[in-house]
């Protein structure tokens, strides 16, 4: 049990009046406000000396003998633009004392600027001489303050200037998604006339179908995840039903708390750019017709090209068989009138391209930037700009669709020409004594080359990477040249046809040498491949895998080769894994 008497506690005395006094006036020097008191009957307004060294002014200067002196104390120093309200207001409080008196206004410093003062008081009834209201009351120098105040506002008067100037839609929307801002672009893009109309509502209220609802939600997903819209292409109708096109962007606005409180869009119209993109894009569909008519035109002609080499051949070993020469020289001298017409229809397409004179539009192009600085006045800098950009692209687009035309009509030139080349070398075979067939030096390697221009449009438009390696040597030898073109003929369009057009790597290899006496040709393709079942099967006569085949190629190929004292085998390593063609002679 503790036993220890308690400390005494000695009382502490109530604060005399005068005590009380000298803390309020430690608290109003210590805050730097200005404290005055106001007699009603005797218009006597006392001062302290803060208040006038927040002017820069001495209370000794003025009288505070207790007469009347509101004058030279407080309106004789207010700004002449803001006195009369001023005073107004504290005589109407004066009249009415109800709540707190609150007023701002200017008063002079005494180095000539005007400091802004927060005038504020209350009624104090004095009990001892209840005849008599005092008002007692502070100022506060708020210069700085209205000095910030008044900079925010010229700086938001400049940029609601600068937003309501710029030709893109700008706006802000509270987190309901309703318009608190909108600028001029965005009212006139809505179909409005003032920005009074939008304010308030959002994209629903203001756009009554799936735009609205497209706007809204996009709104919606933004406050909520935080996620924003970057340079989004979307398009509405305007008020007179033209469709638009703007690139929006819209970003979240966040508090220092990082919590989202509004949302700022941004919206750049794009409708110009994508009316050049649609008559670019159909130009080009147009010019890709072209391309594929013409290409069209070339596989036709690699078609009759391939039923006239059968043709030939079929009626020229009859021909040769039945002793009928005339007969076959007749047909030969046909197909020949057929080549000269063909070659004349591609002189007439070359020169119907040559007609569309890209010089036109390079004139155009000078014309524009010319005249660059008037256009600019007449529909403005971006839309000029875009003009000459636009007719630029056009031309660059004319000038490589005329480039790659002349190219396929110059393939086709090749393929007519090695056409009538074959056909000389028939001529030259009917003409012979039938059944003998003299063998001349042939050189596989301008074979191969040869191959590969008449072959080239089917390799390019399926997009295969052929690559030819010879190594240095001697490749001619005594031989068929028109057999022997058709074998590799055969041999690479096949590997063509084995290759997928959807994969991704698409390739074909020749590679040609000599060993000792030996003369070796492998085609590689990573194309279908087969299995040994099929490739015990490829040279029976008949047998094809193809659903147009004849079963004649791969038969025929051996059988020129082997005629001239050769080998011809192809193998696989299973289906999927591409096949290899070997031919080899002996020089």
């Amino acid at each position: 049990m503790n036993n220890t008497v308690p400390e005494q506690q000695i009382p502490v005395p109530p604060a005399t009046p005068s005590e009380h006094l000298e803390k309020y006036k430690a608290l109003i020097t210590s805050s730097n406000i200005g404290a005055w008191e106001y007699f009603t009957e005797t218009d006597f307004l006392w001062c302290n000396e803060i208040y006038f060294s927040l002017l820069g002014r001495d209370i000794k200067d003025y009288d505070m003998s207790g007469s009347s002196n509101s004058n030279t104390t407080w309106i004789d120093l207010i700004h002449p633009e803001d006195k009369e309200e001023a005073t107004a207001r504290f005589e109407a409080y004066v009249k009415k004392p109800i709540g707190t008196h609150e007023s701002y206004f200017r008063m002079k410093h005494r180095d000539g600027n005007w400091v802004w003062i927060w005038s504020r008081g209350m009624l104090f009834k004095n009990i001892k001489e209840s005849s008599q209201n005092i008002i007692i009351g502070t100022h506060v120098d708020i210069t700085r303050h209205k000095n910030a105040e008044e900079a925010i506002h010229q700086e938001r008067i400049l940029l609601r200037t600068l937003i309501d100037t710029l030709p893109d839609t700008i706006y802000v929307k509270d987190i309901e998604g309703r318009k608190i801002i909108a600028n001029n672009a965005d009212v006139t893009y809505i179909g409005r006339t003032s920005e009074e109309e939008v304010i308030g509502k959002t994209d629903l209220d203001l756009f009554n179908n799936e735009f609205g609802k497209r706007g809204y939600e996009d709104d919606m997903r933004i406050l909520r995840s935080g996620n924003p819209i970057i340079n989004q292409e979307e398009y509405f109708l305007d008020s007179a039903g033209t469709k638009r096109w703007l690139l929006t962007t819209k970003m979240p606005v966040r508090d220092e708390y990082g919590r989202i409180i509004r949302l700022l869009g941004i919206g750049h119209d794009i409708t110009v750019r994508k009316q050049s993109d649609e008559v670019l894009k159909k130009l080009n569909a147009d010019l890709y017709l072209q391309s594929q008519e013409l290409s069209k035109q070339a596989e036709d002609l690699k078609s009759l090209n391939k039923q006239l080499k059968k043709q030939k051949e079929q009626e020229l070993e009859k021909a040769i068989a039945q002793g009928k020469f005339e007969i076959a020289s007749e047909f030969l001298h046909d197909i020949g009138n057929a080549m000269v017409g063909l070659g004349s229809h591609l002189n007439r397409i070359n020169h119907a391209v040559d007609k569309n004179n890209p010089d036109n539009i390079k004139n155009l192009i000078v014309f524009l930037k010319a005249h660059q600085t008037s256009i600019a006045d007449a529909i403005g800098t971006n839309k000029a700009d875009a003009l000459i950009t636009l007719t630029e692209g056009i031309a660059v687009t004319l000038n490589d669709n005329g480039a790659e035309i002349h190219t396929s009509i110059t393939e086709l030139f090749n393929i007519v020409t090695h056409i009538q080349e074959i056909l000389n070398i028939q001529r030259q075979l009917v003409r012979s004594h039938p059944g003998i067939h003299e063998r001349k030096p042939v050189n596989l390697e301008h074979i191969i080359y040869d191959c590969r221009s008449m072959l080239f449009a089917s390799i390019d438009k399926k997009g295969i990477q052929l690559k030819i390696n010879i190594k240095p040597g001697n490749y001619t030898i005594k031989g068929d040249h028109t057999k022997l073109m058709q074998v590799f003929l055969n041999v690479l369009k096949n590997s063509i046809e084995a290759i997928d057009g959807g994969a991704v790597e698409k390739s074909i290899a020749i590679n040609m040498h000599t060993a000792g006496e030996v003369l070796e040709l492998t085609v590689t393709d990573n194309g279908h491949g087969f299995d040994a079942a099929t490739a015990n099967l490829f040279f029976v006569r008949g047998f094809t895998t193809k659903k147009s085949g004849t079963g004649l190629g791969l038969y025929n190929c051996r059988t020129i080769i082997e005629s001239h004292a050769g080998s011809f085998e192809i193998k696989s390593d299973g289906p999927g894994r591409g096949a290899v063609t070997i031919i080899k002679f002996i020089v």
